[in-house]
């Protein structure tokens, strides 16, 4: 149960863009505590100074919350015994989170605190910008909550320390020379963050909308520096750079441009409209879904290009009168052939796909309007409202008249 437990928690903290760390008792993977900042920072950085206070403080608590010289917060456990060799791990330490974003106040302090130079500064806010932000520290122990009741109890017997300074004084008695090309941790976590980004338009391409929302969530855990002082014109920036990514990515899935270009154009106005922060924000969930169903019902990509002009001539033209005749004198083809290359490419007739073409209209229709079946039939490219009755029952269930009044 444990085990079942901690793998849980490790993939949905994960999910989150929080490091959920396992180290073993050599303690050999200790320098991804920071994602190997220091290391990159420093030369031979010891990485259990950290660690040594931390580990003596346990004994007085099962949980440690604890902070160190560069302001980040974890939470740090040694895992129960029954689980240590499954997991070849006997500590825990989860994080580094911070609890609000850093601004260039904090990390200039932080740079007169460790005697930087100027030149690492673009370093350290590149590094900022990879580490989960939280509202508050009762946020991350509610977080944590469900993990920590099951493995140690409800008594609430957590401790917080600051390491903070006893970190600084160990740093002046090694005396750490800073590393001769410490540029690797800014290029590095810009690369992670192309990485995210770039997994999760894959799966906007793919049509996989919860595999693109859970990339989402990690690749929004890498902040990016503001732009400007406007909140409210950087979070619009973002989503218009989002909007056109997303619009790539339909484009690379072989979406025709008038769908990508009509949706494309509806969140640009969104997004210049609205100017509510909060707003904004949900805004780009709304959009990821968007783009993804476009995708998942629109993408052509696995489709020869004679049954991709096929399909677009029908999408177009589903109002009209079509045949598979008119359809393959168009492409210059024999029926026989498009009947046959059709059914084998999309596992359809010609005859069924229009008729479901169709009848997606037809259902918007229903939906949003006050249109007449017979109206509606006509619009939709049915000879007559009694073949668009049985059609529509046939496929669905339910005449036209019973299914607008299932959803009033």
């Amino acid at each position: 149960m444990n085990a079942d437990l901690i793998y849980t928690y490790k993939n949905i903290l994960e999910a989150l863009g929080i490091q959920f760390l396992l180290i073993n008792k050599n303690l050999d993977n200790l320098d991804e505590l920071d994602y190997k900042f220091r290391s990159s920072l420093y030369d031979n950085f010891d990485y259990e100074t950290i660690l040594k206070d931390v580990i003596k403080e346990e004994k007085t608590s099962p949980v440690l919350f604890f902070k160190d010289d560069f302001n980040l917060n974890y939470c740090f456990f040694e895992l129960p015994s029954v689980i240590q060799e499954e997991y070849k791990a006997k500590y825990a330490i989860l994080g580094p989170v911070i609890y609000r974003f850093i601004t260039q106040m904090d990390l200039d302090e932080i740079m007169e605190e460790h005697h930087f130079p100027l030149s690492i500064s673009k370093d350290l806010l590149e590094f900022y910008n990879r580490i989960p932000s939280l509202p508050t520290h009762d946020f991350w122990i509610s977080l944590l909550m469900p993990l920590l009741k099951p493995l140690f109890g409800s008594n609430n017997d957590y401790h917080f320390i600051d390491i903070a300074q006893d970190i600084v004084n160990k740093k002046k008695e090694k005396t750490y020379d800073l590393a001769e090309n410490p540029d690797h941790t800014s290029f590095q976590a810009v690369a992670d963050r192309y990485k995210a980004e770039d997994a999760m338009l894959a799966a906007v391409i793919n049509g996989n909308t919860d595999l693109a929302v859970e990339l989402y969530h990690r690749f929004r855990q890498f902040n990016i520096s503001p732009r400007t002082p406007d909140n409210l014109r950087n979070v619009k920036n973002f989503l218009i750079i989002f909007n056109t990514n997303l619009r790539r990515a339909a484009d690379t899935a072989q979406i025709h441009p008038y769908y990508i270009d009509n949706l494309s154009r509806e969140f640009a106005i969104r997004i210049e409209s609205t100017n509510n922060v909060s707003q904004l924000e949900s805004l780009s969930i709304t959009m990821l879904r968007r783009y993804c169903m476009l995708v998942h019902n629109y993408s052509t990509k696995n489709y020869s290009s004679i049954i991709k002009k096929c399909i677009e001539k029908i999408r177009f033209e589903y109002n009209e009168h079509i045949t598979l005749d008119s359809l393959a004198s168009y492409l210059a083809i024999t029926p026989s052939y498009l009947s046959v290359q059709f059914k084998k490419e999309t596992s359809q007739t010609i005859t069924d796909y229009i008729q479901n073409v169709r009848l997606e209209h037809a259902i918007l229709l229903l939906n949003s309007t006050s249109d007449s079946i017979q109206e509606i039939a006509s619009l939709c490219g049915f000879p007559d409202s009694n073949y668009f009755t049985r059609v529509f029952k046939k496929k669905k269930g339910l005449t036209p008249k019973e299914y607008r009044k299932h959803i009033i």
